[in-house]
């Protein structure tokens, strides 16, 4: 989960060039709203939605507390 997590920050505009499993959102100039945005792309491929991440979340934190959801076949 950890590449799709930058692979997301990636595509809202974040500077991933020098993201690392240690790194925060804060250290990625994140803000409420991206981490909001985050949050909602990531709901199609998690479940639950992720929740309780602050700026100070690591990377690898976050990526650690996602499951990922199921693929269903169309």
């Amino acid at each position: 989960m950890y590449d799709r997590i930058v692979e997301l920050l990636f595509e809202i505009g974040i500077d991933t060039s020098h993201a690392s499993p240690q790194t925060t959102f804060r250290e990625l100039a994140m803000d409420s709203l991206s981490m909001t945005e985050l949050t909602v792309m990531l709901a199609d491929d998690t479940s639950p939605l992720p929740t309780g991440w602050t700026l100070d979340t690591t990377l690898a934190d976050a990526a650690a507390h996602l499951t990922p959801c199921p693929t269903t076949p169309r």
